[in-house]
């Protein structure tokens, strides 16, 4: 998600577009996703500064992600809490964990609109179909390419 990633030091990814398009890219789209995060879902977002996530969202806390560029697994924490009036999805990613959008380290809590990571979700399938949970990601994930696994518009979201 737009804001929902971390990536391992050693990938380089450089945006397209920058951050305040995705942004407001993602914001135009109507929300599919009222019920995420939702525990034993894996998720597939999209917009056009990351590319395609795969997010499996687990129970009591605990996510993993599966980042373009990455060849493993980055471990994650995730809650949702009220922010200034509005519920924020919030993700702690791993300290040595560095988000190539952003610019930022992982270690602490990050939060993000809910609505606005919801309506980043593209396609979801019940379950940790790809064994996230592992830590290990079945392929080095392309930023344009989603696994055939997830049904959505591929004309729509596409870099």
């Amino acid at each position: 998600m737009l804001f929902l990633a971390a990536c391992n030091p050693s990938t380089s990814h450089s945006p397209s577009v920058s951050p305040s398009d995705a942004l407001a890219e993602v914001n135009a789209r109507e929300n599919k996703f009222p019920s995420y995060p939702r525990a034993n879902t894996t998720y597939l977002s999209f917009d056009h500064a990351h590319g395609f996530q795969v997010n499996y969202i687990g129970a009591n806390g605990k996510a993993w992600l599966w980042y373009p560029g990455n060849r493993g697994g980055v471990d994650e924490l995730w809650k949702t809490e009220t922010i200034r009036g509005t519920r924020a999805v919030c993700f702690a990613h791993p300290s040595n964990s560095y988000n190539p959008v952003t610019k930022q380290h992982g270690g602490s809590y990050s939060c993000s609109p809910l609505v606005l990571s919801q309506k980043s979700n593209v396609a979801s399938l019940a379950g940790d179909p790809f064994d996230l949970s592992s830590g290990s990601v079945p392929y080095v994930l392309s930023k344009c390419q989603a696994p055939e696994a997830f049904k959505f518009d591929r004309a729509r979201f596409k870099c």
